[in-house]
């Protein structure tokens, strides 16, 4: 009897052996698969702060990527930086806030062509007229260097600024302190508005 039972005994740890066997190659295969997904899953994320960093900028909510006007090193001609500005839903608002980012001075090359210390007092805009009235504090006539190209430039910094973030104005009066000023430096009449046509 016991001749009898043995190779039903063999037969049973032979059918357990393959069964240990398959449980084995199954969780195996379970382990590489989810080691496969997580390593997919980490190298997605690695991936995705780059894609953006590489691509285009993105520009934060209330930000507007605005282009801003210097004279070059050698003060021989304008050079332009494009800077992120945050700015308000008003449209002088927005100029305000464009001119005063202009005022603090160029973040790459070039160098600021207004004086240091000036600030924008108040903004309006006629839009009958498409004229832009910029009242700016004493230092932009009490602190200017002098000069006809230093008087130019400016100028021409404020002009083509305004012009290339605001197609809609076409003139722009510069006032100082609230009044009308008749040059900044001696060279330019600043008495009537400077013409957005004349300065592109």
């Amino acid at each position: 009897m016991n001749d009898t039972q043995l190779p039903e005994d063999e037969e049973y740890s032979s059918h357990g052996t393959l069964k240990e066997r398959h449980l084995i190659l199954i969780a195996a295969a379970a382990i590489i698969i989810g080691g496969l997904v997580f390593y997919y899953v980490q190298q997605r994320q690695k991936r995705e702060p780059a894609a953006i960093s590489e691509g285009v900028v993105e520009v934060p909510e209330g930000s507007r990527a605005v282009t801003l006007y210097f004279a070059d090193r050698e003060e021989e001609a304008l050079v332009a930086e494009t800077r992120l500005v945050a700015i308000g839903k008003e449209f002088v608002e927005q100029i305000e806030q464009v001119v005063r980012a202009l005022l603090v001075g160029p973040e790459e090359d070039g160098v600021s062509t207004i004086a240091q210390g000036t600030r924008l007092l108040d903004a309006f805009y006629d839009s009958d007229s498409g004229t832009l009235y910029l009242d700016f504090s004493s230092e932009l006539v009490a602190g200017h260097p002098g000069g006809s190209s230093a008087e130019y430039y400016t100028v021409a910094a404020i002009m083509r600024t305004i012009s290339q973030n605001f197609p809609e104005v076409k003139a722009v009066q510069m006032l100082v302190e609230g009044l009308q000023v008749g040059t900044i430096a001696g060279h330019l009449d600043a008495y009537k508005p400077f013409l957005v046509a004349d300065w592109r």
